[in-house]
Formats: C-alpha cells, sequence, structure tokens
C-alpha cells in the first residue's frame, strides 16, 4: 500500500521535491498538493517579466494542472492550511478539507516583509510575491499615475520597471 504524502505549498521549492520523488519512486506515495493560490505551479521568478507586460501568467507555468493529473497527483488550489494535527497524522485546510499523511513536507516560502510604518496597512500598499500582488499592481497603475518603491534591491528595482512600463512615475526609496 502506498503512503500518503502531502505537500503543504504548491511553489517551486516543494513541487521540485515532488518532481525528483516521482523520478526516483513514482510508485510510492499517494501524493496531495495543497497551495493557497488558485493556480499550478508556476515560476515565482518571472513575476517581473509579467508585471512588465513581458509575460503572462501561461508563459511562466512550470505545471499545469493537467501535470498534477498526469501525476496522480490530487491539487486542492486555493486552500491554506491553518492545522496541522500531527496525532491524527492529517492537515486542515481553511474550508475543512482535511487530509491524512504518513509523510508532510512543508514548504510555504516566505511572505513578503512590510516595514512596521504607519500606513503600511492602507489600500495601495502591497509586496510584491505572487501573482495577486502583480494583478493588484496593474490594477492601481491603470488608475494612478504615481508609485513609491521602498526597497531598492533587485525586487524593488524589477517592481519599479514593471510599474514604469504600466506607465507610472516611479520613485524608489532605497533604505
Amino acid at each position: 500500500m502506498k503512503a500518503n504524502l502531502v505537500l503543504i505549498g504548491n511553489g517551486m521549492a516543494g513541487v521540485r521535491a515532488l518532481e525528483e520523488l516521482l523520478k526516483l519512486e513514482p510508485e510510492k506515495y499517494n501524493i496531495t498538493v495543497f497551495g493557497e493560490e488558485p493556480y499550478g505551479n508556476y515560476n515565482r521568478i518571472m513575476l517581473s517579466p509579467v508585471l512588465a507586460n513581458e509575460k503572462t501568467i501561461e508563459q511562466i507555468m512550470l505545471n499545469d494542472e493537467q501535470w498534477y493529473i498526469d501525476n496522480g497527483i490530487t491539487l486542492h488550489k486555493g486552500k491554506k492550511v491553518t492545522e496541522i494535527n500531527r496525532i491524527k497524522r492529517e492537515v486542515a485546510a481553511d474550508d475543512g478539507t482535511t487530509e491524512p499523511y504518513d509523510k508532510l513536507l512543508v514548504a510555504t516560502g516566505s511572505t513578503s516583509f512590510m516595514l512596521p510604518l504607519p500606513g503600511a496597512d492602507k489600500e495601495g500598499v502591497i509586496g510584491f510575491r505572487d501573482i495577486a500582488d502583480v494583478d493588484t499592481m496593474i490594477d492601481i497603475a491603470s488608475k494612478h499615475k504615481k508609485a513609491v518603491v521602498i526597497g531598492g534591491g533587485l525586487l524593488g528595482l524589477e517592481a519599479a520597471n514593471g510599474l514604469m512600463k504600466q506607465g507610472m512615475d516611479v520613485t524608489v526609496v532605497h533604505l
């Protein structure tokens, strides 16, 4: 009987681990993936070209939904795991979905660091981590003409470039 493997996080690292497991021991696990976003696995590094209108979401997909089906993987997209019950050996998602596991891989990635400043919680203050952030930036760019990017590192400069290509006047503040 196959063991149940649950992956929490549908990002590049976790799915890459699954790809290797499938190469090495394709029949060893019943695999279930929980991803908070409503998509298959995509190349997060390529979000900057999406923001700059150089690529589409479809072009940065690494594993579309058919890949999961072809590999016998159950994908729970748009479901955030909110509980890991180590005694019952199961995970539960925010919609009530539960899944038992024999092996659990937690690969949830990071979150954007928001400076702890007054106003950081206001509408229009966003991070740059996922497709929803890019969609929000594109929407904001269609309604507003000025933006401030806080952080002059690689991601900050890529965000600034993408926003400029969306027609915004951008100021970069490097801390």
